[in-house]
């Protein structure tokens, strides 16, 4: 009697342990598209536009490594109105290596409707390269009394992101998140001259610009298992 209920136990926790894990898909390829603001030293803060496109690997449903590309402009200044008549225009290009870890995978949400909706909040850094390429800049200041040199039209940057969003997932027939819908906003540090173009000694050699978007992701690959549910019911 003693064994049939050792073998009764035993195969009740195996359906719990298995009912407890999900299996998540462990590649995504995306893309999004937002709004940049620099902050170069000029007086005008001025927004932009760019797009990205990002392949992902997903360590876990909410731990992932991605290789990000993005394509935009950044911009600033007043030429007219700002003390020292700078303006230009960035069409820049950046290629990024991050990682992201979403709440969930530090707490425990099956049993809160509230840290359900905690779990996909996100924070992330990385590291990156900056291509700068001025396509637009003022060089003579008020009343063609400084003139401006430009020794950045191409130029490079390390760059160091700092990464916070929310991604909201959209599950499958098999409760595997097979599309992601992400808002994310990140603000980037780059070290040195060229993001404005301009060429400035006693300058600042730290430049700045955010990054605000909203992306896709689609999963693809054979499934994973991780250890816990991912998909959250509260009936």
């Amino acid at each position: 009697m003693r064994k049939y209920l050792l073998i009764t136990l035993y195969v009740l926790s195996g359906m719990l342990a298995y009912a407890q894990t999900s299996f998540y898909h462990p590649f995504s390829i995306g893309a999004g598209y937002g709004v940049t603001v620099a902050y170069a030293g000029e007086e005008t803060l001025t927004s932009s536009n760019a797009f990205n496109f990002n392949i992902n690997y997903h360590i876990t449903p909410f731990t992932a490594v991605s290789m990000e590309g993005q394509v935009g402009q950044l911009s600033g200044g007043d030429a007219m109105n700002d003390t020292f008549s700078k303006q230009y225009l960035n069409s820049y290009n950046a290629l990024l290596l991050h990682a992201d870890v979403q709440l969930g995978e530090l707490m425990d949400f099956s049993n809160s409707q509230f840290l359900n909706g905690l779990k996909n909040v996100y924070f992330g850094t990385g590291i990156g390269i900056l291509y700068n390429k001025i396509t637009d800049i003022n060089l003579i200041g008020i009343n063609n009394s400084i003139t401006y040199s430009t020794y950045y039209v191409k130029s490079s940057n390390l760059l160091i992101p700092l990464r916070m969003g929310y991604e909201f997932k959209i599950f499958n027939r098999r409760d595997e998140p097979q599309v992601r819908f992400d808002i994310n906003y990140s603000f980037n540090t780059a070290f040195g001259e060229g993001l404005d173009g301009y060429y400035n000694p006693a300058g600042a050699s730290v430049k700045f610009y955010s990054y605000f978007s909203l992306g896709l992701k689609y999963g693809f690959g054979n499934p994973h298992a991780y250890r816990k549910a991912v998909y959250y019911s509260a009936f």
